[in-house]
Order: structure tokens, then sequence, then C-alpha cells
């Protein structure tokens, strides 16, 4: 797999799935987030079955699978300064 000859493809995949993503000022925003995780475990699991017909697919979830890693560690990570 070329990741260098696909990484546009992996750029699309990101911005549509941060795109997706559940905003952190939702009031639903734990059941929003369940159904963006889950979504995402379809489309890697399907990707993943296509890999060798389509590897397109399979690149564009794992744009989604950055996303997800950033919307995480945005909710998780919280920087305070202090004065």
């Amino acid at each position: 797999m070329e990741i260098m000859k696909n990484s546009n493809i992996i750029m699309y995949g990101f911005l549509v799935w941060l795109f997706i993503a559940p905003r952190n000022n939702s009031s639903r925003y734990g059941e929003f987030f369940l159904a963006y995780m889950a979504a995402l475990l379809f489309s890697l699991v399907g990707s993943s079955e296509i890999l060798m017909v389509k590897p397109a697919a399979f690149f564009f979830t794992i744009g989604g699978v950055f996303a997800f890693v950033y919307v995480v560690m945005r909710k998780t990570i919280h920087i305070a300064i202090k004065k």
C-alpha cells in the first residue's frame, strides 16, 4: 500500500469524518458519539472486506480513524491556564 500516493484520499476522509463528528456543545453528545463510533466501526469492517478491490475506500476510512482520534483527544485533553 502506498500511503503517500493515497494521502489525498486520507485527507478527504479525515475532513468528511470530522464534519460528521458530534459537536462539543450538543446536549446529546453521548448518543451522537456512540452513533459516530458505530458508523466508523462498520465502515472499517466494510472497507477491509473490499480492500483488494477498491483500496480508496480503505484509505478514506483510515482518514476517518484519524478524525476519530482527533475528536477523542479534543474532548479528553483540557488545557487550563491559571494566572
